[in-house]
């Protein structure tokens, strides 16, 4: 499961990666996520150990994998037993 500043980063650099067709540098990252650059730093070294990006350097960054893996928990509904 990501932490809330990888998920964060994560959908920055697709989103980013869309629209501009290039990965943006350290200080435009720090910009839009309103982390320091050291969060992001652990950040991005925990997408790559977990798999979703490849690339040592921010601008050689591939995206393996953009929407974690999450297991969606079964609706649960309640039946009244007072009511047909």
């Amino acid at each position: 499961m990501l932490s809330d500043t990888e998920r964060k980063v994560l959908r920055i650099l697709y989103n980013f990666s869309n629209v501009h067709h290039c990965m943006p540098d350290l200080s435009e990252l720090e910009t839009m996520s309103g982390s320091n650059q050291e969060k992001l730093k652990t950040a991005l070294a925990g997408l790559r150990e977990k798999g979703h990006i490849i690339g040592k350097k921010l601008s050689e960054v591939k995206i393996i994998k953009p929407w974690p893996d999450e297991k969606k928990e079964e609706k649960k509904t309640y039946i009244n037993p007072w009511m047909d």
